[in-house]
């Protein structure tokens, strides 16, 4: 599993240059990380969709290659399937691209995983949502910066202030998502993998004008 949030996320919402290294904030990363996916469970969020063919008599044989994740903003992929009942997995740049800033992957080609796509298969992702990473970086931020108050005196910092009411805002929009998710507990689990998924109903010629290959972790 990759890292929830990155380096550069946890430098948007607190700037520790000359306090701590890039380790010491990569090693409470993978700490908050590992704490998160016990809270919330793995995958954070998953899609499924069913691969689809051009309905057209000049491309009959032409997949459609543009996918919509679900959300118009995902921090990054962290697992792709394609199949029936039993997927073979597929890998970002190998097999396929991802645009963060609009929640979508494209083939890049019509084979991948070694095999040419069929009608009879789904597309499953698991990725991790925008909201999870700037959860990620605030709780590694709080972390660090209580570390700082610990040592300094009994009194918080303006800072640590600061933070902890933007953590409790992070909170309560998580609270909002997992609320909506849960509800529809039934309708979204897979009973093939065991887990809740989106399925999403493709609108491929919106796709394919929406799609542009970007990234906004950096």
């Amino acid at each position: 599993m990759k890292h929830l949030c990155t380096i550069q996320d946890v430098k948007r919402v607190y700037n520790y240059s000359g306090i701590y290294t890039d380790e010491e904030i990569l090693l409470e990363i993978e700490n908050q990380s590992d704490d998160i996916y016990m809270e919330l469970g793995y995958p954070i969020a998953a899609t499924r969709s069913v691969i689809e063919k051009y309905n057209c008599a000049s491309r009959p044989d032409d997949y459609y290659l543009e996918y919509y994740l679900g959300e118009g903003r995902i921090h990054h992929v962290e697992r792709a399937f394609v199949g029936t009942v039993t997927k073979r997995e597929i890998f970002e740049t190998k097999d396929f691209s991802v645009a963060n800033n609009v929640g979508m992957i494209k083939f890049n080609t019509s084979t991948v995983g070694n095999q040419r796509l069929d009608t009879s298969e789904d597309l499953m992702v698991h990725y991790v949502p925008n909201l999870i990473a700037r959860y990620c970086a605030v709780r590694v931020a709080k972390e660090k910066i209580e570390q700082i108050d610990i040592n300094a005196g009994p009194k918080s910092s303006k800072q640590l202030e600061l933070i902890t009411e933007k953590l409790a805002k992070t909170e309560e929009l998580l609270s909002q998502r997992n609320g909506i998710q849960f509800s529809s507990d039934n309708e979204l689990y897979d009973k093939n993998y065991g887990i809740n998924m989106k399925k999403v109903i493709q609108d491929h010629d919106s796709n394919q004008y929406l799609w542009r290959e970007d990234n906004i972790t950096d």
